[in-house]
Formats: structure tokens, sequence, C-alpha cells
């Protein structure tokens, strides 16, 4: 898989910032995040701090000895940390993947306890500062920097890295760009983690870039879809957009029978490009590839069949590849062909691809550049047939997945040396969408986002022997357990991370459509959302509060076929001994009620039949139930309700 990490290696080198200003003295150290969403107000008045749910994060690994990471005695907040990327553990008898090496726990406060340092470490930066917006404890024990959820248990997975050079006496790191097998069993650990833990859990895989079919329907998009989603109670998965937005970087348009389209791309520079299109299995075209100086490639024809992939000899300067729709290399199951053309050559300059429909039944076609090189030049494009949008990345596709992007809270931010410095798109202004948000909509037309989130220089903790925390520029708080910035939809997917840890901790047997429903139904549209939903900021700004709310009060259910409303209470809440739960119909209905606990096991069931128009009384007893949280589901018709119980003894 290509990813956008050379990109992101020139823009660390670059230090991704630009001088502003030199101000005299240093600023107050206020980030306005947690306000912004709502999250201040869920820890103050509904005393959720994420303690019933993990986070995990999917990444580039975590430094576990960071004091937002640790409890106040100084052990770890750390279920486990997987580094998958190192394979001494890959027997150990606390590993069932195979590969990778696995620290418990125990080993964890091991460690820390005897001042050595296990065999691993967050070389980028990158895992730790969005484990900490998630849900970092925040600076010294202050409510500095607190993450969204940071009462959460943690684990951290290191998935890929996109490689550190040698700095201040720290080894270098190569880069291992793609996840290839190892997502899943890494995935599967995690629910098993949690599954044991007795909470639910909302993971976040914090990268990726656009290329795939993007429609939902790849071998990984899938494989998402079977994990998450209806039907999953405690389980979450939550991935960026993408950093693709706002660029030429999409081209989309119609060929008709006959005739040819000419998609021409700009190669600004000599690294690496792709080109990842796809167009329906009925249809047939033909391809020729028109150098910078000229020459002209092909023409070659389509394959035959759906499992059949035509290739372009070598010697062009790129490689071709002209899949049917049973052997495209995403394993879509959308019934469309794939043109994946890499340009290897370091030669720039304008190429063409022609494509003549040689049979048309439907005509369109999506293609999309990787990596597009964003807010730097000289920059990679499609000069013609360009289609704004469309820049959700194959796993974001997904639709157990959350997708959100990107708005700007604080365009600028001042370092430890008090000079001011913004992120490449932060000039569009406060409140506005960063325009290197990936938008929808997906290539098979569905919305594409779920809400946006302020990601632009958001404040987390920072690795300090990381390549991030080698630039002054990028530090807001300095020393041993230094803080700093993390901007773009990386800095956004934290945010809605932790948000949603907070939810599970309101309704730990929420699955991933009743968390999404509850943050879109919830979301604010102002003026710069305008109408919502749409495809560039969803249902509109996350509100974890409203959210929140909506979460512990329960639903209420729209109005079915007969005209039927339906609520839900319970009392005494917390409960001793008895609980009352009331369910009020405005029609006879067919209801059932089931009282589930963490892990969404039904523990006791309170009505499974019809019920006339009014308000019924079921009887809860909760003196059978260990203390705990539970939840309180009404099923009427195809409506959900549910209602918290917190059991006391």
């Amino acid at each position: 898989m290509m990813t956008r990490s050379a990109t992101f290696r020139r823009a660390l080198a670059a230090l991704a910032v630009l001088l502003l200003a030199a101000a005299p003295a240093r600023a107050q150290f206020v980030d306005g995040v947690r306000a912004e969403t709502g999250v201040d107000r869920v820890n103050a008045q509904l005393g959720l701090s994420g303690s019933g749910a993990i986070v995990a994060v999917l990444d580039r690994g975590l430094d576990y000895e960071h004091p937002a990471f640790r409890n106040p005695d100084g052990t770890t907040r750390l279920l486990y940390l997987f580094d998958t990327l190192d394979n001494t553990g890959a027997h150990d008898a606390d590993n069932p993947t195979g590969f990778g090496t696995v620290y418990t726990r125990a080993e964890i406060n091991a460690a820390l306890a005897a001042g050595t340092r296990l065999n691993t470490r967050d070389a980028v930066g990158h895992g730790t500062v969005s484990m900490g917006i998630a849900a970092g404890r925040g600076v010294d024990g202050t409510e500095q920097y607190v993450g969204m959820a940071p009462g959460a248990d943690l684990i951290a997975v290191k998935l890929i890295t996109d490689g550190a050079p040698a700095h201040d006496g720290e080894p270098a790191e190569a880069q291992v760009a793609s996840y290839g097998t190892r997502l899943f069993p890494a995935i599967d650990f995690v629910i098993a983690a949690a599954e044991a833990a007795g909470k639910p859990v909302v993971m976040l895989a914090n990268f990726g870039s656009i290329q795939g079919p993007m429609d939902g329907t790849s071998t990984d998009a899938r494989g998402i879809d079977q994990r998450f989603g209806s039907g999953h109670p405690g389980r979450v998965f939550i991935t960026g957009s993408s950093d693709d937005g706002g660029v030429a970087n999409h081209a989309g348009g119609t060929v008709a029978q006959g005739e040819t389209a000419e998609v021409k791309l700009r190669k600004g520079y000599g690294g690496a490009l792709r080109l990842d299109l796809w167009y329906p299995d009925t249809d047939r075209f033909t391809v020729e590839i028109v150098a910078p100086n000229g020459t002209v490639y092909g023409p070659y024809a389509p394959p035959t069949n759906t499992r059949q992939t035509s290739a372009a000899p070598s010697g062009g300067g790129f490689t071709y590849y002209h899949n049917g729709s049973a052997v495209d290399f995403f394993g879509a199951t959308s019934a469309t062909r794939e043109i994946l053309i890499d340009f290897n050559s370091a030669t720039t300059g304008v190429y063409t691809l022609r494509l003549t429909g040689t049979t048309v039944a439907n005509g369109r076609f999506d293609a999309a550049l990787n990596p597009s090189n964003i807010f730097s030049a000289p920059n990679n494009g499609f000069e013609t047939y360009v289609d704004a949008g469309h820049t959700v990345w194959d796993l974001a596709s997904a639709r157990g997945n959350l997708p959100m992007n990107s708005y700007v809270l604080k365009p600028t931010w001042t370092d430890v040396d008090g000079n001011t410095h913004t992120y490449p798109g932060n000039s569009v202004g406060t409140g506005r969408l960063w325009p290197g948000s990936g938008v929808g909509p997906t290539y098979d037309g569905r919305l594409g986002i779920a809400v946006s989130a302020p990601g632009q220089a958001n404040i987390g903790a920072y690795a300090p022997r990381s390549y991030f925390a080698s630039f002054r520029q990028n530090l807001v708080v300095d020393g041993p357990a230094p803080y700093g910035v993390l901007g773009f939809v990386s800095g956004a997917a934290p945010v809605v991370t932790g948000i949603a840890a907070l939810l599970l901790d309101a309704d730990p047997t929420l699955d991933a459509a009743g968390l999404r429903d509850a943050l879109e139904q919830t979301a604010r549209a102002d003026a710069f959302t305008g109408a919502v939903p749409n495809p560039q900021w969803g249902y509109g700004k996350v509100d974890a509060f409203a959210a929140a709310q909506r979460v512990l009060a329960g639903t209420p259910a729209e109005a079915g076929p007969e005209g039927a409303r339906v609520s839900l209470a319970a009392s005494p809440n917390p409960a001793r001994g008895a609980a009352t739960v009331t369910l009020t119909l405005d029609a006879p209905q067919r209801a059932t009620v089931g009282v589930f606990d963490v892990l969404g096991r039904r523990v006791a069931l309170l009505h499974d039949g019809p019920l006339g128009a009014g308000t019924h009384a079921l009887r809860l007893d909760a003196a059978r139930l260990p203390a705990g949280v539970y939840v309180v589901r009404a099923s009427v018709s195809a409506e959900s309700l549910t209602r918290t119980v917190t059991v006391v003894r």
C-alpha cells in the first residue's frame, strides 16, 4: 500500500509550520478543544471521564513512560502495548497473533518501577500525541491539555511508522508504510483484550490516504464491517477521512461509446506517483499513456473477463495494470475494474491517460493520485476531469466506520520560545473546514463524513525521544514530559475517539451505528457548515455534551407506521434492591425490554410481547445483579431505546 509517508516526512523536515512572528514573551497555555466540543461539560455536569471504556490507538507507537498515560501513583494506564513491527516476542505465551511483541500491564509496570526501558518506542511521535489528545491526563495532573477521556484504560498498537532519521542521540527508524496482513489480527487482539477487561472499546486507526475502490467493498472495508457496526455492542472503529482534500487529486467523468477521454495529470516531483482508477465492469476501456516527451505507449486492450489482468511491458518509466473486477488489488466486491499505474521514473511533467470507450453501458470513472503532496510545491495533480471531493480513503469508506474530518479552531500556536506558528491551510480562519480535509461523497455516492471536529493545532503529550519533539516549534510545554501540537485530520480524529469513549462510558452497549447516530443527530450547524448533512461537514460540528445527554436519556423513537411513539425511563437510579422501568407507548405495540451488562450479555428480560397504549411499569430486580452499570434496552417495532442504570450496594 502506498501512503503519503514520503510527503509526510518532507513536511516533518520542513516542520510543517510557517513562522509568523516572534512574540516577546511566552503566551498562556490555552487549549479550547474541550470547551468547543462540550467535553468540559460532559466531565463536569454528567460525571463521565471514559472510566468505563477503553481507548485503543493504532498508530506509530507510544511513549508509555509519559505521565499522561500513568496513574497518579506512577503505574501505567495501559492494559497492553502491542508492537507489531518487532517480532522478538512473536511466540510468547501472551501473544496470540504469531507476530510482533505484546507488553502487558504487569510488564510495563515492572519496567517503570525498575527504571528500565522496553524495546519499543514512538520514533515519529504521532502515536503518542494522538493518544494524548484522545485520553491523556494532562500536564502534571493539572487541567492543562487534558485529553477527551482522561479516565479511560488504554491499549496502544504500533502498526506502521513513517520512519525517522537519527536525531538527538536516537537511532534512525526505517519506514513501514503498509499494515499488510497485520491490521485485523491486531484489531482482533484489541477486541479480545476489551472483552477480557469487561469494557467497551473505541479504536482509532490514525493513518491513511486515498486510493482503492473507496466504496466500502474492499477486503479491508468489509473486514471492518464484520467486526463493527450494528449488532456488535461496545465496539467502535474510527478513522479520519484523509488529509487529501483541497487539491486536484481526484478526477471523475464519463467516457461515451467510441469516444476518448484525455485525463491529464502533472507529476510535480521525482518521487513515486500512483494513479488508481475504477470503472464499472459493464464497460471496457482501451488505454494509452502519453509521456511528457510525447511518446505514446499502447494502446492496451482491456481484460476480456473478470478474472484477467492486463499489464504493460516494462521500459516506459511506469508500471501498468488493468484488472478485471474479480482480481483487483483491493478485493472489491462492487463489480468494478481497476487501472493502476505507478509512475516510478524521476521524470516530471504532464502525463496523459487516454481512455477510449470500447464497450460502454455506464461510462463513469473515478481516479485518485497518491501522494498528492498537499500544500507543497511542485504539487502532483490532475489537469483535466478534475472533480472536487471523493477524497474519503478506502478504510474510512467502510460502513462500520465513523469517518470524520477537521475544522480550524486555533489558526496559530505559541511555542516554548514565544514564537507564533500556523499550519498550512489555517489561513481560511477559525470555524471553517480545514481545506486539506478529505470530504465526500464516497465513490458509491454515500455522504462519506459523519461529523467534523476541531483538528488544527490540537495539543497532546509528546514523546521526548521522538522526531516530533526534536523541533522546538512543535513544543508548547518543554522538559522531560513535553506537550506539543498535532494538526490536520490526524489532530481531529483523536478528539472524536475520546468523545466516543465518553459515550461508551454512558452506555457500554452502544454499537458503532448507535454511537454514530448519537453524534450525527446532535452535531451543530452554523454559518460555516451551511445546511447539513452535506459531503463536506457530514452532519456538522461534533457536540459531545448533546450526544451524551441523548445517550443517557435514551432516544425517543420516531413515529412508526402506526403512529406510535415511545419513551423509556428508570428509577431510582442508582438503584438498590429494585428499580422501576417505565415504558410509555402512544399506540399498541409489541415490545421487548431487556437488561444488558457491559459485554452486551442479557442479564434480565422484563417483557417480551404486546403492550397497549399508555405507561407500563416493569420491575427490575437489581438485588441479584452485581454492582455496576447496566443498560435497559427497549425494542419497539423497528426502534430501539436505551437507558443506563447503575446498581449499587
